[in-house]
């Protein structure tokens, strides 16, 4: 873009906004003066403290969390420190409104550890904005956990009862001792009665005439019919008796990990709620007079930007209510196109030697048309001066006749036909 249309553009930019003359300069001092205000008043502000605190959130976690266990927790501490709950907790130990006497900025520092950013109008208060705000997000947070934990803890032992009465049930049909050892009682004995099917037992006998007989012992074990039903009956009531003992070990297992997780989480309340003279989990990294440069910037555009927009809004009215003077046309200087050429230092033709004469329209006679119809010029009104002048060598002016003569009917511009153009 060139100089001539920067400048262009700029003036249309001022003739749109309707800063032309002096304009410029006043709504420079104008918003000059709005923004030197809204400086003072900002500087006026009292000072603010900024506190940066790290909480750790692996000192107050189980042990045995993983690393995205570990983060989502970290996450659900993030979350509770801008609940409603933990600002009025704060208000009520400190005395301090959210947004009125302090603000607050909560949020991932990477893995384990959370920034709490305060920024107050005293030192002390935002350090302990930022250690109430901690431990009260910790203490919600771990509260809300253990309570999903005992939830748990519950519902395990609630089936944990159930597998203790069904237990109870199947030892009741087993004759009330384990299913196992039962079915294991009534296979041995099915097994030995068969046995002795097979090959009875024998005792020798001495008859009272002194000889020996070998007589069948009898077996007192039921019949193996009688164990064989006993043994089918017990068969599943021993597996679902052990699938029970099974799921009841892990169901215990599972239980003593919530009994154990809750014992953690109280030991973590009970850690967080010392933090106050402790400082283990929540760590102070600064507190600092925070930066005025902001502040300063927006008191000058709060107050320079609407005078300026207002200032331009005023002219901009102005321009169009006040009445426009009537403009007269200017009249341009007459002049008269008539009259006779200079003889220029360079001839109109080459090979002319003639005079060209500018006429008016009053005169009359300028052409004549001969019987042929071809034009020839003919000078109608003889110049005053004309009759002074004589040719070299003649003693009497030239005459109208003999200006004829010397112009030849084909040369139309004044030229001889004997000339070298012929």
């Amino acid at each position: 873009m060139t100089q001539g249309e920067h400048d262009s553009s700029g003036g249309e930019l001022s003739s749109f906004l309707h800063l032309t003359g002096f304009r410029p300069l006043i709504l420079a001092l104008i918003a000059g003066l709005a923004g030197g205000i809204g400086v003072f008043l900002a500087l006026q502000e009292p000072a603010q403290f900024q506190a940066r605190y790290v909480l750790n959130v692996g000192l107050v976690a189980d042990n045995d969390v993983t690393a995205g266990e570990l983060d989502l927790v970290a996450e659900e501490i993030v979350s509770t420190a801008s609940f409603p709950e933990v600002q009025i907790a704060v208000q009520e130990r400190t005395g301090l409104v959210f947004e009125d006497d302090y603000e607050i900025v909560v949020n991932r520092a990477g893995g384990a550890q959370i920034n709490i950013n305060v920024v107050a109008d005293d030192p002390s208060n935002a350090q302990n904005v930022a250690i109430e705000t901690g431990i009260e997000a910790v203490t919600i947070t771990t509260e809300r956990g253990v309570a999903g934990i005992e939830s748990s803890r519950d519902q395990l032992l609630e089936e944990i009862a159930q597998v203790d009465s069904r237990i109870a049930e199947l030892t009741a049909l087993a004759g009330g001792v384990n299913p196992t050892v039962a079915l294991d009682n009534a296979e041995a004995q099915l097994l030995q009665r068969r046995a002795e099917d097979l090959n009875p037992p024998t005792q020798t006998v001495i008859q009272p005439d002194g000889t020996t007989v070998d007589e069948e012992i009898p077996s007192t074990l039921p019949e193996a019919t009688e164990l064989e039903a006993t043994v089918a009956t017990l068969s599943p009531v021993a597996r679902e008796f052990a699938t029970l003992q099974t799921e009841e070990a892990a169901l215990n297992v599972r239980l003593a990990d919530r009994n154990n997780s809750i014992r953690e989480a109280n030991s973590a309340i009970a850690i967080i709620e010392e933090e106050r003279e402790t400082s283990l989990v929540i760590r102070e990294v600064v507190t600092e007079e925070t930066s005025r440069i902001s502040g300063l910037l927006t008191g000058l555009l709060l107050f320079a930007v609407p005078a300026a927009l207002v200032l331009i809004v005023f002219f901009t009215l102005f321009d169009l209510l006040r009445r426009k003077p009537e403009e007269t046309p200017l009249e341009g200087e007459r002049f008269d196109a008539a009259g006779e050429i200079d003889q220029a230092a360079q001839r109109a033709l080459p090979e002319s030697t003639t005079r060209l004469t500018v006429v008016d329209e009053d005169e009359r006679d300028l052409l004549a048309e001969d019987t042929d119809g071809e034009i020839i010029d003919v000078v109608a009104k003889e110049d005053t001066d004309a009759s002074d002048e004589f040719e070299d060598g003649d003693d009497e002016p030239p005459t109208k006749k003999s200006k004829k003569k010397d112009r030849s009917k084909d040369g139309r511009w004044g030229r001889d036909t004997d000339s070298k153009a012929g």
